[in-house]
């Protein structure tokens, strides 16, 4: 059979040998590429490269503030020849040049708008989600192993604390004055964000080594005030674990917030009273406690929140129908710039609404550079951009504000020391005491402690979200106040 092959292939003429190799040529030759067309392209995308280099050059074109984000946008770099050699300047200026790019907000809308052409997606994670620490059962310390027979040293050594403290504000007053702590800008933390259709959810993971730190900072001021001055600690669920289901919560790596709550009162001195603001708020789910483009919670969630202070209290809190009330639409918060700028938030903005104290509507704030200025506490923002409409509760966050009932004289005062989800609860203490001062923590520049003694403050009520509690960057800063 083989012999036959070769004897036919010997047969063939030379035109018909030219012919089969001519076509084997034919078919391994590749197809000649369009080079002029290529050579466009490449001529097209680096003409748009170097428009786009010279806008962004173009200093007025550029934004110094991002109302998305709410913050100052980066600085051009000072020059000095030590930065410049030690690549510090360089890398300032490529900071500088991306976090202030023409259109910058613009151009991050549309790249998540192209993103969600990639298909349709009903939820969205936006950032890294991070392991969490487990909510332990009780927290080990040294005060479970010693000895009750070291309590009477113990109840000593604090006693030597508070005259040290004592001392120490007094030579600081005889020198003219008490120093005031640095303060620099705190942004607010929102992490990473879930976006489930028109409403996002700041994750949340529990840190004990944060949540120790609270208990500690709040426990070390209860045990500094005179035995008259009741302290009063509020934890704050935030949205995702009143309104997410726990099996969800766990599918995305969050800390159950509740159990995270009960692990910080179950560890407070016996002298702080816990307000159980999760009950509260889960028992309204089905209601608008929270915003969906933003991390805070709204009036509403705040109001239950204070009347089940008031109950703890043994005060009736005042009714919903009593207050005048104002509404402020076209709201899109924090949650909305976290999320790359989520379309789906964007077209559904949140109502903001607040309700004005019976007794006053007027406050006086101290800002952090210490000029004093009155105010409203509950301020007219409908012609405000949408980013700042929560800023309509007591001025937004100031280092320390004070608020005169001028229905009341009987002496009775209390201090809010808070970040800003207590800027929404406030408003509603107003018309339960003769004076009523607020302190964020964050920008407050002296010592709690003088402050309380000074004013003859009776309450003080602690009131942060689980997220602040648990985070030992913000928590260091009630540290700072409390030791202070």
């Amino acid at each position: 059979m083989e012999e036959n092959r070769r004897r036919r292939s010997a047969q063939k003429s030379p035109r018909t040998e030219r012919s089969e190799r001519a076509s084997a040529r034919t078919r391994r030759r590749k197809p000649k590429k369009d080079y002029k067309f290529v050579k466009y392209k490449i001529y097209a995308f680096s003409v748009c490269l170097m428009l786009l280099a010279v806008v962004a050059l173009i200093i007025p074109l550029r934004p110094k503030e991002s109302s998305v984000e709410k913050r100052t946008l980066t600085k051009f770099p000072a020059f000095s020849v030590e930065s410049f050699l030690n690549g510090e300047f360089l890398n300032g200026v490529s900071t500088w040049y991306a976090d202030t790019f023409p259109f910058r907000e613009a151009l991050l809308t549309g790249n998540t708008k192209m993103r969600m052409a990639y298909g349709i997606r009903s939820s969205q994670i936006h950032g890294s989600i991070q392991t969490a620490d487990d909510v332990p059962a009780k927290r080990i310390d040294l005060k479970d192993i010693i000895l009750p027979i070291s309590k009477e040293p113990m109840d000593k050594l604090m006693n030597d604390i508070r005259s040290a403290v004592a001392t120490q504000e007094a030579a600081n007053a005889a020198n003219g004055g008490v120093k005031r702590r640095k303060i620099t800008q705190v942004p607010e933390q929102v992490g990473t964000v879930y976006v489930a259709g028109d409403t996002g959810f700041s994750l949340y993971g529990f840190t004990q080594e944060a949540a120790n730190q609270y208990i500690d900072a709040v426990s070390a001021l209860a045990n500094k005030v005179d035995s008259n001055v009741k302290v009063y600690d509020i934890v704050v669920p935030t949205s995702t674990g009143i309104y997410l289901d726990e099996k969800l919560q766990k599918d995305l790596g969050c800390s159950d917030q509740k159990e995270s709550i009960q692990y910080i009162y179950d560890n407070m001195d016996d002298k702080v009273v816990t307000i159980d603001a999760f009950s509260a708020l889960k028992s309204h789910s089905d209601e608008y406690l929270y915003f969906r483009t933003d991390h805070h919670w709204t009036a509403l969630g705040a109001y239950y929140t204070y009347s089940q202070l008031m109950r703890e209290k043994g005060k009736t809190p005042t009714s919903l129908a009593d207050y005048e009330t104002k509404v402020f639409d076209g709201f899109i918060g924090s949650l909305y710039s976290s999320s790359n700028q989520a379309p789906s938030l964007a077209e559904n903005p949140d109502t903001v609404t607040a309700y004005i104290p019976l007794a006053t509507n007027e406050m006086s704030f101290t800002d952090r550079d210490g000029v004093t200025m009155d105010y409203d506490i509950i301020h007219d923002v409908s012609d405000w951009e949408a980013g700042s409409k929560y800023n309509c509760f007591i001025g937004g966050d100031q280092p320390i504000s004070e608020i005169k009932n001028p229905k009341l004289s009987d002496g009775s005062s209390c201090v809010v020391i808070k970040e800003s989800f207590g800027n929404a609860f406030v408003p509603f203490l107003v018309d339960h005491y003769e004076t009523v001062y607020v302190v964020d923590y964050r920008y407050y520049p002296e010592g709690l402690t003088a402050l309380i003694r000074d004013k003859g403050i009776q309450d003080v009520i602690f009131l942060n979200n689980i997220a602040a509690a648990t985070t030992s960057s913000l928590v260091s800063h009630i540290e700072e106040i409390v030791n202070y």
